[in-house]
């Protein structure tokens, strides 16, 4: 089951997927996308993700059975976060 959450910002979009690209790369995942919608994929972890306004919607729709969703998501939050 696919499981969705939100990350809010107050930067640019552009800024802050930049961020999220290099983290992406820098944790051994993929990030594609521009500043209103991609795709991740690392580790057996796989999503996407939108933008809308000062939100970026995140859905994580393959992941390991043994990782819990709350600590995928915490990995995911970093990412998004400004900076």
């Amino acid at each position: 089951m696919a499981k969705t959450f939100d990350v809010s910002f107050s930067g640019e979009a552009a800024s802050i997927l930049e961020h999220a690209k290099h983290a992406a790369g820098q944790a051994g995942a993929t990030l594609r996308g521009d500043e209103k919608s991609g795709a991740f994929s690392g580790k057996g972890v796989e999503g996407r993700y939108e933008v809308s306004g000062q939100t970026v919607h995140v859905t994580i729709t393959k992941k390991p059975i043994v990782v819990a969703d709350s600590v995928i998501e915490s990995r995911l939050r970093d990412f998004f976060k400004e900076r």
